[in-house]
């Protein structure tokens, strides 16, 4: 059993536009040769330890299609999938998204000795998330406890899996020390993807 790094994808469809939230876990307990099994697991763990709480920030028109899941700190990987019909899964905010292109981020502080952070695009802001250009406390309460949440970790199928940074550039993996939300709102143009392209 080792230690890896997982990359997870939520898919998601709002008013006809795709995008797409990354998200980065240290599993550990993950059995090398079965990268099938560590997806299945960080999938299957996400959703019944943070879904409701990374639902509960995300507008009511606001759909998840598809989770996916691979290894990204060692190749090859299998990527582990799971998908719904549109509706199946629904933002449980109760507003709708305030427009489609409103992008909050959410910087992720690594451990001492980093070079980079990570950082999380959020996937939908509804109407009640921002007053005159700044984030609610209803907002920034909700995405604390899904950042702790994520942060304190789950175990699923013997894996524990934390939230964590990853870097491409120097395949390394550090642990989520804190985060800060972007001061400046932009927009979703990074993660979007052309109609039909979730697969």
């Amino acid at each position: 059993m080792a230690t890896e790094t997982y990359e997870l994808c939520i898919d998601s469809v709002l008013a006809a536009s795709y995008r797409s939230t990354v998200l980065h876990f240290s599993g550990v307990g993950v059995a090398t040769g079965d990268t099938v099994a560590g997806g299945e697991s960080l999938i299957a763990g996400f959703r019944a330890s943070l879904e409701t709480l990374f639902l509960a920030r995300l507008p009511q028109d606001q759909s998840i299609m598809q989770y996916r899941a691979r290894r990204v700190s060692l190749s090859p990987s299998a990527v582990a999938k799971q998908d719904f019909m549109m509706g199946d899964i629904l933002g449980s905010l109760g507003f709708p998204a305030v427009t489609q292109q409103t992008c909050p981020s959410i910087f992720l502080i690594p451990t001492m000795g980093t070079k980079s952070g990570g950082k999380i695009f959020w996937p939908g802001v509804a109407q009640s998330d921002i007053v005159n250009n700044a984030y609610a406390a209803a907002f920034k309460t909700a995405i604390a406890a899904f950042i702790v949440a994520a942060q304190t970790g789950f175990t699923n199928a013997g894996i524990t899996w934390t939230l964590a940074i990853y870097s491409r550039k120097h395949n390394t993996t550090s642990p989520v020390t804190n985060f800060s939300l972007s001061p400046l709102i932009g927009f979703q143009s990074r993660r979007r993807k052309p109609t039909g392209a979730v697969g």
